[in-house]
């Protein structure tokens, strides 16, 4: 894993924090159906700061390009797996995030027909949709990536356990009470990456070297 630029593990820090931090904050109804949450959902005074989540949730989903880039230098089927299950959940998420920040865009500037003449259920249901694309979507290809790696990619006995068990979590993250598991294994992975990745420098001197064998 030495070889694994740094990039990869403040990636996966960036998916990690900023995604959940979107979702806290946007405050897409989700879950139990609880009407009053829902008609402050509508309440045109919330608009422009949950869409600003749902924009940051889109952005802190390309940590995840930077995560899967940095494991291709796994190699092999790995490697390959790695960058393509990455691109899955960015994009998975990215649309998530449109998603939820559109149903704020057509409260936004449909006015009051369409705030008081869209059936609250129908907003909760679009929102639970957007709320599963942008945090369950994701975490459901990151976490079969979690397990990959605990049974090909060399990982500590410790770290190997922990990637299954969060790998499980993530991919039945729509289920909720997972979550905590699957994003203290992204924190616990991530730092471990940023701690004992390679370097640019370093990482220069390895292409060269395999350059010249």
């Amino acid at each position: 894993m030495n070889t694994i630029p740094r990039s990869a593990g403040i990636g996966l820090l960036v998916y990690a924090v900023g995604t959940t931090t979107a979702f806290v904050g946007a405050g897409g109804p989700g879950g139990d159906y609880e009407p009053d949450i829902v008609a402050g959902y509508v309440d045109p005074s919330h608009y422009l700061g949950s869409f600003a989540f749902w924009y940051l949730g889109a952005l802190a989903a390309l940590g995840l390009l930077a995560f899967g880039h940095g494991l291709r230098r796994l190699g092999g089927v790995v490697g390959d797996t790695a960058w393509g299950m990455s691109v899955a959940g960015t994009v998975i998420s990215v649309v998530g995030a449109f998603v939820g920040g559109g149903l704020v865009v057509a409260l936004a500037e449909g006015g009051t027909d369409v705030q008081q003449g869209v059936p609250h259920p129908v907003i909760y249901t679009i929102s639970e949709i957007a709320n599963l694309l942008a945090l369950c979507g994701p975490a459901f290809f990151i976490g079969a990536l979690a397990i990959l790696l605990a049974a090909r990619a060399g990982l500590p006995r410790w770290l190997r356990a922990f990637s299954v068990i969060a790998g499980i979590c993530g991919i039945l993250l729509p289920v909720y009470f997972t979550i905590p598991v699957y994003l203290a294994w992204t924190l616990v992975f991530g730092g471990r990456l940023v701690a004992k990745g390679a370097r640019g420098n370093e990482l220069t001197e390895a292409v060269l070297a395999e350059s010249l064998v």
